[in-house]
């Protein structure tokens, strides 16, 4: 969504791999016919990978298993497994069955198995613990670049649609919209709800609410509660050099408005609240934050609609946060930010109320509307 900006701290940070998607066949499938269609490439080492899918799937259950990650007496069922690994039920099949004949797990009473060989107590898992569990990490089923690659571009349409109404995403087809399994989209789809972009309704359908006044009231009242105190826990890591060139590209963008163009004023928005704090050592802090900056989409929707006339006051704030952060007086740059906070909030609310009399922008085919 935004132009990344790196450099911003003085520790390092590692890059994820990258990734191999996991093939969907349908459920009808010979076992031959899947063995076929199922085979892996090496390993991003070079080395030999799982010849077939459900030797790669029984690998990640066994790994999960062994690591305490599947604690003893849950119940895998084979349905379950196959719509979070986003895999026909074939490979699935045969790879319990072979963790069945090693010990690692039984058959159930009625459907499935339980980990582990004591008959004691069982617990049925939620689709979401069951999915944090198997999300793939090393050697597993790695598609963490796969989601990333389509993520910005999701939000993007998800927001676009925000403020005209309700609508239901057909988790199917989001993943045939951008040519990923179905185990990606819903990758996708989880980081979504928790970034509260979407959530979940009693059916287990994906839904994106409509945004109101009142969700962005009380986002900025978490941010001005949470982003001042989070500037100061990353100022002492910021880069100078970093501090440097995003002030000058704030001056430039003053100098030149509105001609930078909404682009410019992304990037710019992107860097101020969202890269200013990728530092930051409490990841409860960071993960609010984050959760709470859909102002930053409404200010997106409507720059891409209207011409820029109202930045210039946001822009000249930046310059002063940016300003006194340089010279070392974090508490002076705290206020300004919690003030910058508190008089974009009535904009923002005024831009939704624009952009909800607009018609609706054309749905991409996996939004459905609801009302």
């Amino acid at each position: 969504m935004f132009a990344p900006m790196t450099g911003v701290f003085r520790r390092d940070h590692g890059t994820e791999r990258n990734t191999l998607d996991a093939k969907n066949d349908p459920d009808t499938m010979s076992a031959a016919l899947d063995h076929q269609m199922t085979a892996m490439p090496p390993g991003p080492d070079g080395g030999a990978a799982p010849s077939y899918l459900y030797e790669t799937v029984r690998d990640l259950l066994a790994a999960r298993i062994g690591s305490g990650d599947l604690p003893e007496g849950a119940i895998l069922k084979e349905a379950h497994l196959a719509s979070q690994l986003g895999t026909s039920r074939a490979p699935v099949r045969r790879a319990l069955a072979m963790l069945a004949e090693s010990g690692l797990i039984r058959p159930a009473r009625g459907q499935g198995y339980v980990v582990g060989r004591a008959a004691r107590g069982t617990m049925q898992m939620s689709s979401r613990e069951l999915h944090e569990i198997l999300r793939a990490q090393g050697d597993d089923i790695d598609r963490s670049a796969t989601w990333e690659r389509i993520f910005d571009q999701v939000v993007d349409e998800v927001s676009a649609c925000m403020p005209f109404g309700t609508y239901r995403i057909q988790e199917g087809e989001l993943g045939d919209h951008h040519n990923v399994s179905r185990t990606v989209a819903r990758e996708v789809l989880w980081r979504l709800t928790d970034r509260r972009l979407i959530e979940k309704d009693r059916k287990s359908h994906w839904i994106v609410g409509q945004m109101t006044a009142r969700d962005l009231h009380e986002t900025f009242e978490m941010r001005r509660l949470l982003e001042p105190q989070a500037l100061a826990h990353v100022a002492p890591d910021l880069e100078r050099d970093w501090l440097e060139a995003l002030s000058a590209r704030v001056g430039a963008a003053i100098d030149t408005f509105p001609a930078s163009g909404p682009a410019e004023m992304d990037a710019i928005d992107q860097a101020m609240f969202q890269s200013m704090y990728r530092g930051l050592r409490n990841s409860r802090m960071h993960g609010s934050i984050q959760r709470n900056q859909i102002s930053l989409l409404v200010s997106r929707q409507f720059r891409h609609h209207f011409p820029m006339i109202d930045d210039l006051p946001a822009l000249r704030d930046h310059a002063q946060i940016l300003h006194h952060l340089r010279q070392g007086a974090v508490d002076v740059a705290q206020i300004l930010l919690r003030n910058h906070l508190q008089r974009a909030e009535p904009l923002s609310i005024a831009r939704l109320r624009v952009l909800s009399v607009l018609p609706p922008p054309r749905r991409v085919a996996w939004l459905t509307a609801i009302h």
